[in-house]
Order: structure tokens, then C-alpha cells, then sequence
């Protein structure tokens, strides 16, 4: 097994006041909408339970199947994996800005793989980007469906 970690990190102006904001990206409901590829997901009060359909690309497989806290205080959303096979955790801050809000917002996405140990140099940069880019289309998901 070979570790892969991925962080997203961007800025965002959203159209909605800072608590209408923070509320959306701490609601599993619209967590669950906004993921990729889900297969089954189980929510219970603030924890999500994932379990990603598998993927197939060739050299190996993988699928996510882990647990997420997510955890509101005032306009401040953090985030963690309580278990399972994929390490997720981030952050997302909003302050009001004019007729809307300001987002920051951060994630770091661990997972090991079964990969060859000689392949894993190569593939740590695509697998990074990868991550990064679902992270990246995660938060335009959650954005779009304010």
C-alpha cells in the first residue's frame, strides 16, 4: 500500500449571507447531493457514512467507504473522517461580504493504495491532482446548489 494526499485550497464569493452559507456546507444532505460518485451514503446527526462506488483503473482498485463528522460553530464548518479508508479533513470560514459572503475554504484528502512500491513516485502527482480536482469539483457542486 502506498499513501496519496491531495489539499484543495480556494477562496469564493457566494450569494448568500455568511449563516445561510455555513448552514448549506454543514447539512449532509447537501454534502451527500454534492459528492461524486456515490454508491450508498448513511447519514446520523452530523456523520456521514460514504460508500463511493468502486473505481477501476487498471493497475488498481478502490473503493471509498468511510465515515465523516461535520461540524457547524456559528460561520465556521470543520470536518473530519472518524474512520474507514480515506482520510478527509478540512475547513470552510464565511464572513459577509457585501449582498453575500466570502468563503475560505481548505480539505485534505488521504488514501492508501494498492499500488506496486516502485510505482507510487510515479503516480503521486496524477493521484494528488485527481484528488484536488474532486475536491475542487465538490465545492462548485455545493456553490451552484446554494
Amino acid at each position: 500500500m502506498a499513501a496519496f494526499e491531495g489539499t484543495h485550497t480556494e477562496s469564493r464569493d457566494l450569494p448568500v449571507s455568511a449563516e445561510a452559507a455555513a448552514a448549506h456546507f454543514a447539512d449532509p444532505a447537501a454534502i451527500v447531493a454534492a459528492t461524486k460518485d456515490v454508491e450508498k451514503a448513511d447519514i446520523d446527526g452530523d456523520t456521514v457514512h460514504f460508500l463511493l462506488k468502486e473505481e477501476d483503473h487498471g493497475i488498481m482498485k478502490f473503493q471509498g467507504d468511510y465515515r465523516c463528522r461535520y461540524v457547524r460553530e456559528g460561520n465556521v464548518v470543520r470536518w473530519e473522517t472518524l474512520e474507514g479508508n480515506t482520510d478527509q479533513s478540512g475547513e470552510a470560514t464565511f464572513v459577509d461580504a457585501g449582498d453575500g459572503c466570502k468563503m475560505n475554504y481548505t480539505e485534505t484528502v488521504k488514501v492508501e493504495l494498492p499500488v506496486p512500491s516502485m510505482m507510487a513516485p510515479m503516480l503521486k502527482p496524477v493521484i494528488s491532482a485527481l484528488l484536488t480536482s474532486t475536491m475542487g469539483d465538490y465545492v462548485k457542486a455545493m456553490s451552484k446548489s446554494l
